[in-house]
Parts: C-alpha cells; structure tokens; sequence
C-alpha cells in the first residue's frame, strides 16, 4: 500500500486544473513519501485528459474517467482508486502551498488513531473585488461562499460541535474509513441537483462512528474567487441551495444527519407555509438593512435566500 493519495474531481475546468497542478509540482514531500495524484475527469468535454497527460513527467498522477455526472460520483471512484493509507482531499481552483502534503504526511505520522485532518483555506479574491463584498467576507454567508477555514497557527483536535470541522477544498480521511463511508450521490453538485455538503455528511458519520481528527495549521490552499462569485446574485444561489440541501436531507433523512451535531436544529420543524413567512420576513429585512447601507444585509439575503429554498423543495410539507 501507498503512503497517500490524493484526489482532485474535475469537470470541464482544463484551465484552472493546469494552475493547479503547476502549484503541485512546487509541493514539498517528505524523503521516501510513496504517494499517488488521480485526477477523476467527470465526463469532460474540453482537453482535461491532455492537461494531465503533461504533467506526468513531473507528477505520479493518473487520470480516471467517471461517466456518471455528479460530485460525490466522481469522488466515490477516487475512492475505489485509491492505493494510499490516507486520502488528501483538494478542488481544481486552488493554489496549493508548498508546505501543504507534508504538513498531511506528518500529521498522519504523529496522530494514527485520527480518521480526519483539516487544513486552512485562504481565499483569493479576482480583482476588481467589490468593496461590499471585501468587507463583510469575514461574517456568513460570505464566509461560507469562499469556502474560509482557519482556525489558528496550533494544531488542535477538531471539534464538529463547535464547528472546528473542515470542507471540502481542504481536508484528508483515513482510506479504510472513507471506503466504509462513500458519498451520497444526492448530495454535491450534479446535472439534476445542486445540493451542498457531501463531505460533511460523510465526516458526520465517521464521527459517529467515533473518529476523531485533527486540525493542521500549515496545509494551506489558496481559494480562488472568481468575479462572478463576488456578486448579490451568487449569494442568492448559493444560499438557496444550501436551504433546498436541508430541506431534502429532512425529508430522506430525517433522524440521523448531520444538522443534529449540536441536538435539534431550531428550524427543523417548519413547515412549508412557515418556511415562506421567515423568507418574507428577512427579505424585508434585507430591504431596510440595504437602504441604510449596513453590512447585516448580506446576512438577510443569505437568510432569505436559505428560507425560499428550504420551502420550494418539492417534498416539502
């Protein structure tokens, strides 16, 4: 068996793959590390394959194909793939920092009763970045549009109770417990859905199970941000399908997800009609909160767009 593997999913983004994979020839590895890249191509159309074939003579990778669209289908294959004792989980827009896979190979030696590792995720904002959205990137929902994860320079126990939990752009599982919990082909990004947390239900799980993990400081991705994330309207998106993931884990799901980390969610109960009557709520908020120009209106948008998508789920009750 490998020391590790890591696993990038891809799907029609040649251009930023290649960026990636030129910060990953930088990587640092420790001597004698004996590790594997797999780029899974989820069923691209433009030159992926050629992408990666040129860099096969600076890095051990191999590309796979998954026909089956969807995230957590092109994640499971990687996981079928796997050879490494650990997988290290990435995106293709990222910029990986030079420290980032032996930060992981040395967590890994030092913690091997952990299933979980997290690492930072910086964002990097496309210029020109809107001043409202440089301002308030600190505060939710924009914290959690730019993927943000940095919990300090000490390596700490991660703690999903607290939030202490990473995501997907950044964070790495033991390949013996990650092949017993393969991701919901419900959740993630597909054609037919664009749901949100695959990787969090997967680590709740593992969780429950009675994993546990660390937080390590210097593996580090910088997160790009394009434009068209930085806007009013991909707040909106995102936010609404963040709510329309809740609303469909509650209804296939009901008592066992990962909403429950902290007991009962306060909002579990709504119904549809209620569900409607918070969105106007906030949406009016929204409104009062843009007239006097204060950054609490992201927040209601976000919270608007959360509520109408929660209720516009078609199994609503």
């Amino acid at each position: 068996m490998l020391d590790l593997t890591v696993i990038v999913c891809t799907r029609n983004r040649a251009k930023s793959l290649a960026k990636f994979l030129d910060s990953a020839t930088a990587l640092h590895t420790p001597e004698g590390l004996n590790w594997e890249f797999i780029i899974v191509d989820n069923g691209s159309s433009d030159n992926t394959m050629e992408v990666v074939a040129s860099f096969a003579d600076r890095l051990p990778i191999r590309c796979v194909r998954e026909e089956t669209p969807g995230l957590s289908n092109a994640r499971n294959c990687g996981v079928r793939e796997a050879q490494g004792a650990y997988i290290c989980w990435t995106d293709d827009d990222v910029i990986l920092d030079t420290e980032w896979l032996v930060s992981y190979a040395e967590s890994f030696r030092k913690h091997p009763e952990a299933v979980i590792f997290g690492g930072r995720v910086i964002p990097v904002l496309e210029a020109p970045t809107p001043t409202w959205f440089k301002n308030a990137m600190a505060v939710w929902p924009l914290n959690s549009i730019t993927a943000t994860r940095d919990f300090g320079d000490e390596e700490i126990p991660l703690d999903f109770k607290k939030g202490l939990n990473p995501w997907g752009a950044n964070f790495a599982v033991r390949t013996a417990e990650q092949k017993q919990h393969l991701y919901n082909p419900q959740l993630g990004v597909a054609p037919t859905h664009k749901r949100t947390g695959e990787e969090v239900d997967v680590m709740y799980k593992m969780v429950q199970k009675g994993a546990s993990g660390w937080w390590v400081p210097g593996s580090k991705v910088l997160h790009q941000i394009p434009l068209k994330r930085q806007s009013l309207a991909y707040i909106y998106e995102y936010c609404y399908q963040a709510g329309e993931t809740f609303a469909f884990i509650r209804a296939h799901y009901p008592s066992d997800n990962h909403y429950f980390i902290n007991g009962t969610p306060p909002d579990y109960s709504l119904s549809r009609f209620r569900f409607y009557r918070r969105a106007l709520m906030k949406g009016f908020c929204y409104i009062l909160a843009t007239l006097i120009r204060t950054n609490q209106r992201f927040y209601y948008l976000g919270k608007f767009a959360y509520y109408w998508g929660a209720a516009s789920y078609k199994n609503m009750k």
